[in-house]
């Protein structure tokens, strides 16, 4: 089976916006690129070939959801084996017609895990295409300028965009910034504590639309000599994400409460793409309680999610934000988990799960 990445790097630089994600990867030459490329080759050489075939074919998908959902899955498989659960891929159930993700074992413990991305395509917490399209102008305006990316430019949206912006209008803030501002001060800023105020103050450009508003932040590079790249658009969810949460969680406990062993145990790991760069419980526990009100994690489940045994939530699984993001399991206090998994119950880093490899920043 052939590995999922190329290796020939062709130069460095953000992304064209044209890119798949695998190409962006392959000829970036950066020195943060190379482990995470090491990562997923790792414990692809561990799935079974049919599995191969499918995470290396929708990592090299033109949809980055494809490639964000597979990566999930990896993800998932590394820390289950990484817990030394013997696992069984895509088990089948149901005469075939059902096929979780994971079939986990531990001594006399067993139970099956469903990995899922909230958020892609899920109404709200989806940035529309208008917005992707604004961010590419973006980036394609330092490139036509010639002006230097001198710092990481973190993008983040809130709102709504429903209309095709200008280049010029939708880039002005950001390449003002970048020119206003140089490398030495924004690190010398950044890594300041008492100086935080005035970085934030200083080193942020602002765009509005009607309500939809788009900031960019500067952070140093996370090498002198890489390139700077223009980050996001990250985004909250548009008003409250229980809604999007629940209906992702039924996408997975419907199937399980049809087809699934009536003695089984499901626990399903969904990442919530609008928790890249905060953990916010209260939206996750709303969209599972019965009581729409309630942010008890303790509280009984809605009836349609009672035949799932927990849920891990996850922060984005964005490449490089490992470090950053963090897990944890909510048990359905209706049901029985395995003493095995008691370990995650408390709040974790994904990067330690997963074996993800040290952060050129240090953890």
């Amino acid at each position: 089976m052939n590995a999922v990445f190329d290796r020939k790097p062709i130069r460095r630089g953000s992304s064209t916006g044209k890119e798949k994600i695998h190409e962006f990867l392959e000829r970036e030459g950066r020195p943060e690129a190379a482990p995470i490329m090491a990562w997923i080759e790792h414990w692809y050489d561990q799935l079974p070939s049919d599995k191969q075939r499918d995470i290396r074919g929708r990592m090299r998908s033109g949809d980055h959801h494809q490639f964000t959902s597979a990566y999930f899955e990896l993800q998932m498989f590394a820390m289950l084996e990484r817990m030394e659960y013997d696992i069984a891929v895509e088990p089948r159930l149901a005469d075939g017609r059902y096929n979780p993700d994971f079939l986990a074992r531990c001594d006399d413990e067993a139970f099956y895990l469903e990995a899922t991305v909230c958020g892609q395509g899920a109404g709200e917490l989806e940035s529309t295409r208008d917005e992707h399209d604004a961010v590419k102008k973006i980036r394609a305006a330092f490139g036509d300028q010639k002006v230097e990316i001198h710092s990481d430019l973190w993008l983040q949206a809130e709102g709504v965009l429903n209309r095709s912006l200008s280049k010029k209008e939708v880039s002005r803030p950001f390449i003002d910034l970048m020119r206003r501002t140089n490398a030495a001060e924004v690190r010398e800023s950044f890594a300041s504590d008492s100086d935080y105020h005035r970085y934030r103050t200083e080193y942020k450009g602002r765009f509005n639309y009607g309500d939809w508003t788009l900031e960019g932040v500067l952070e140093p590079k996370p090498h002198k000599n890489a390139a700077g790249q223009v980050c996001g658009p990250a985004r909250s969810a548009i008003g409250d994400a229980a809604d999007a949460i629940r209906a992702s969680l039924a996408e997975k406990a419907t199937p399980w409460r049809r087809m699934g062993p009536p003695d089984g145990i499901l626990v399903v790991a969904m990442s919530i793409c609008h928790s890249q760069y905060f953990w916010n419980s209260d939206q996750e526990t709303r969209a599972i309680a019965q009581d729409r009100t309630s942010s008890d994690p303790a509280a009984p489940w809605r009836d349609d999610f009672t035949a799932i045994s927990g849920i891990l939530f996850v922060g984005d699984v964005s490449l490089g934000n490992e470090y950053a993001t963090r897990a944890r399991l909510f048990p359905n206090p209706q049901r029985c988990l395995p003493e095995s998994l008691a370990p995650l119950k408390k709040e974790q880093r994904l990067a330690d799960l997963t074996g993800f490899p040290p952060s050129p920043h240090g953890p």
